[in-house]
């Protein structure tokens, strides 16, 4: 069986983000032309406590409204953006869909929405890899064809939960899109220990493709700075991603 023991997963993800994504009208002032599709793959597990949920949305409202990050979006002329919250292997759910974001006005309705999001739920465990897969179809139902096609999870600890990541990436279409992570570290806890250190798990396990990175968050109080340094050197590679390198 090509799948391989996962053929039913296949079809509960593929299936799952076809209803969700049916679901969502066309994106306004659909462009001809994409340069970017970027899909955010956002912890929601047990392990992350309303208050720190809380500040990964105002972390990503902060980053897309931080004139350094408009000003790159401005310069491609806009980008698609969509999002997702994930836990459990059961669980994921839309936070907003495919948005064209072209000006300050579609950032600012995006970051808004952000802000006043709830959460799905708070007591599953970490499935990063059908977090993976569900991304995997948000992508492949993309309202345009985008030039590069990009997946940034973020996350506080290792797959504990269904399939792995390196399952996911044999079992699911990943052809020419790359896999960015973004870990926010345990300050107070023993970063040597497997479960606390996200980070060799996620450069071991998580990112994927050309120009693959990874971006620690200093606890989840650094992640609006983590994130803005990690949508920065996404969506204008080269001088600026060579630059957060350095810093």
């Amino acid at each position: 069986m090509i799948f391989r023991g996962l053929g039913l997963w296949v079809l509960f993800f593929v299936a799952g983000a076809t209803f969700t994504l049916q679901g969502a009208g066309p994106a306004k002032s659909q462009p001809q032309f994409c340069d970017l599709a970027l899909v955010l793959a956002m912890d929601a597990s047990s392990s992350v406590d309303p208050e720190e949920y809380k500040l990964q949305m105002d972390g990503i409202a902060s980053a897309l409204l931080d004139p350094e990050v408009q000003e790159a979006i401005m310069s491609l002329g806009g980008i698609y953006l969509a999002a997702f919250e994930w836990n459990g292997k059961h669980n994921q759910k839309v936070i907003f869909d495919w948005t064209f974001l072209k000006t300050n006005a579609d950032l600012f309705s995006v970051a808004n929405g952000l802000t006043k999001h709830q959460r799905n739920a708070s007591n599953f465990p970490t499935a990063i890899g059908h977090a993976l897969a569900y991304a995997s179809g948000m992508l492949k139902r993309l309202p345009v064809d985008c030039a590069r096609k990009v997946i940034d999870v973020s996350g506080d600890g290792p797959n504990n939960d269904g399939f792995s990541p390196k399952s996911a990436y044999l079992h699911f279409p990943f052809e020419n899109v790359t896999v960015n992570g973004l870990v926010i570290k345990d300050l107070y806890n023993n970063p040597e220990s497997f479960y606390r250190d996200p980070e060799r798990y996620y450069r071991d396990n998580v990112i994927k493709g050309g120009g693959a990175f990874l971006v620690l968050a200093e606890g989840f109080g650094d992640f609006a700075r983590a994130m803005k340094q990690k949508l920065l050197k996404e969506i204008v590679p080269g001088p600026i991603g060579q630059l957060q390198q350095a810093e």
